[in-house]
């Protein structure tokens, strides 16, 4: 019985030295800075859609352009995208993404456009 116990002692005393050792290398989620821009002749878009920090989808109505939000977000393959629909179809909307201050993505319309990435 006093070895069993002994035995049992040292197999947890080593699942608890093993699991403190491995928990030490893992790399740590990667963090991007991103930006989502919308620029145009208008005022105000009718809808803009974003992805926001946890991976959901964020709606804004009847916002003023030009437009920016800067969020953080942490891991990998995540998604980052915007896009728009506007209240006329006047030329030169843009959409950008800039992740840790570069630009990775960019998308022109007349009307309404959408611009994604997967970090």
């Amino acid at each position: 019985m006093k070895k069993t116990k002994l035995i049992l002692s040292a197999l947890i005393a080593l699942s608890v030295l093993a699991v403190l050792a491995f928990s030490g290398c893992s790399e740590p989620d990667p963090e991007y800075t991103v930006k989502y821009e919308i620029t145009g002749p208008a005022t105000v878009m009718r809808t803009i859609i974003f992805y926001n920090e946890t991976g959901a989808l964020d709606t804004l109505s009847n916002v003023t352009i030009p437009w920016t939000k800067t969020i953080i977000i942490k891991g990998s393959h995540k998604p980052a995208g915007c896009g728009f629909t506007t209240n006329t179809n006047s030329n030169n909307y843009t959409a950008n993404i800039y992740v840790n201050g570069k630009l990775i993505k960019t998308a022109s319309s007349n009307s309404d456009a959408t611009v994604t990435s997967v970090l």
